[in-house]
């Protein structure tokens, strides 16, 4: 699969965490696509990225971001599926990862119009998932050491897959005059 820059500023190709800004963040955002925490991930610095697509991806941006996907503002901190086009732009650091994301290099590697990226099974997680994969607000920044923090991570997503996959259904819940989701797995 085949992914071209239409446009970028300030974007950058992270081959792993240890060449990123900002390591929770880029094991943030390939965990929600069901990535390795350390595969490659799309850094944004005070910037903006928009990529042209050939058919269907999972994506996800970590990160206080902008986000479009085929047209249509799409939320960060969660996973997403686009066909035509993801656009991001943030004023601090974001990262998008896509699933499958595939990086020839060892060093991070400046985007330009008209660059080509490359990804394998970018499309392998159904739609159902999708809707699940999004990380708690509670989540968001590191508590502590980053890597401890990419675990707690990494266990409320297998959590919530794991729900899914044994057939929990989504409910919205009202308490206090808050709106929240939660996964119920009905048992016998």
């Amino acid at each position: 699969m085949m992914i071209a820059i239409r446009s970028s500023s300030r974007a950058y190709l992270s081959p792993s965490i240890l060449t990123s800004i900002d390591k929770y963040l880029h094991s943030a955002a390939n965990i929600l696509v069901l990535n390795p925490a350390t595969a490659p991930a799309i850094e944004l610095r005070q910037g903006y990225l928009t990529l042209d697509l050939r058919e269907r991806v999972v994506f996800s941006v970590a990160g206080e971001a902008t986000v479009a996907a085929d047209g249509q503002r799409y939320e960060a901190w969660r996973a997403g599926a686009a066909e035509r086009s993801i656009s991001a732009s943030t004023d601090g650091v974001a990262y998008l990862a896509i699933r499958g994301l595939v990086s020839q290099a060892d060093t991070i590697q400046h985007l330009k119009q008209g660059a080509v990226l490359s990804a394998v099974n970018s499309n392998s997680i159904p739609d159902k998932l999708l809707t699940a994969l999004k990380i708690p607000q509670g989540l968001r920044a590191p508590s502590g050491d980053w890597l401890e923090s990419v675990s707690r991570l990494q266990r409320h997503i297998t959590l919530v897959y794991d729900a899914i996959q044994k057939g929990a259904e989504l409910v919205r819940v009202r308490v206090s005059g808050g709106e929240f989701e939660a996964w119920v797995l009905e048992l016998e």
